[in-house]
């Protein structure tokens, strides 16, 4: 006998969320224009009377009917309210308007990320960032950063501190709890965290770790601000299974770093800076664990930021679960002395010592 499955019709709230998806990028640049081209501010500051369109056209310099068609999708997105011929921002506006964390997302996406995640099918069939070929001839996008040209370098920048510098104000309290001499940071970036730990403790001499073009960032940053007698520079390609890491640190730190790379390569660098550590020596990780935020928008932007990592990053890398990260520390020679949630911006804290 032959079984015919049959095949249930969607119910309408599902529809209805599979029509948000098939036109999400209308959406976008629908509610990114709004927001840019002064709607949402007008609106904000007409209060509770709200707009006309009319009065809406004048404020925002926009013709009646680019206001129309806009307003009318807007209030479908619920950016905004209709009230009689009014026009209100609704709370939805008022946070894509205000909210800082949201306006760094936005800006990211529209910037540096929305073409080049077209190719996201070619980039996980070859675990490769096709998307990365919109903006240059790199293998990583860690290899082009100092190239990267405007707006998508001040957009990505901000995007990557935003996160960063909210997780640094809870660590480096943290990292000096021990009182350490020499701090290690690998994976470096620009400098942001040496400065914060330069600032923090006028004693500690601090190793920067990355590529040599990023390096050079850092030390013109780090020059300016008045830290470059303390500061050594290791310039080192962490994909390289031959690059060594600097010995003799009280502290190494691997901020937001671990997220770049795949599995193997997150064993291979983590066994090198267990050779390079003491015994006393402790590897602070901070990491974003999807799987341990306490709020679904959270979770949400961090599943969605990996198809970053994914089609324009990397091709291979990740956030990964808690439940992922773990053995591969264990794996590679390690073991977690201690651990927090909730620092920084959902960032968790994973402190380790080699496991002699």
């Amino acid at each position: 006998m032959t079984c015919t499955k049959k095949t249930r019709l969607p119910t309408g709230q599902a529809r209805a969320a599979a029509q948000s998806l098939a036109f999400a990028p209308f959406a976008f640049w629908a509610a990114i224009t709004m927001r840019d081209q002064g709607l949402l501010d007008a609106l904000e500051r007409a209060g509770a009377q709200g707009l006309s369109e009319a009065e809406l056209a004048e404020e925002s310099g926009l013709s009646p009917y680019a206001v129309s068609v806009l307003t009318d999708f807007a209030v479908d997105l619920g950016l905004v309210e209709r009230s009689d011929e009014h026009l209100i921002l609704a709370a939805l506006g008022s946070v894509l308007l205000n909210d800082e964390l949201t306006r760094v997302n936005m800006d990211f996406t529209r910037d540096f990320a929305y073409h080049g995640m077209a190719r996201l099918p070619q980039a996980l069939a070859a675990e490769k960032p096709a998307g990365l070929a919109h903006f240059g001839p790199w293998q990583t996008l860690y290899q082009g950063l100092a190239e990267l040209e405007q707006p998508a370098a001040k957009s990505w920048f901000r995007f990557d501190q935003f996160f960063s510098e909210r997780a640094f104000e809870a660590l480096v309290p943290r990292i000096f709890a021990h009182a350490p001499t020499h701090v290690v940071d690998i994976g470096a970036n620009t400098g942001n965290l040496a400065a914060r730990c330069l600032g923090h403790c006028p004693q500690v001499q601090m190793t920067l770790v990355d590529l040599p073009d990023v390096l050079e960032l850092a030390r013109q940053r780090l020059d300016d601000e008045g830290f470059g007698d303390r500061v050594g520079l290791h310039s080192a390609d962490l994909l390289d299974p031959d690059c060594e890491l600097p010995h003799g640190a009280d502290a190494m730190v691997m901020s937001q770093l671990l997220a770049c790379f795949s599995v193997s390569q997150i064993v291979a660098l983590l066994k090198r800076a267990a050779v390079a550590m003491a015994p006393s020596t402790r590897l602070y990780i901070v990491e974003l664990f999807p799987d341990r935020q306490i709020h679904d928008a959270a979770r949400y932007s961090l599943n969605a930021i990996s198809l970053y990592f994914t089609t324009l990053a990397t091709g291979n890398s990740r956030f990964y679960r808690r439940d992922q990260l773990l053995p591969l520390i264990e794996r590679a020679g390690l073991k977690v002395e201690s651990e927090e949630e909730q620092i920084g911006q959902g960032h968790s804290l994973l402190v380790c010592r080699r496991q002699d």
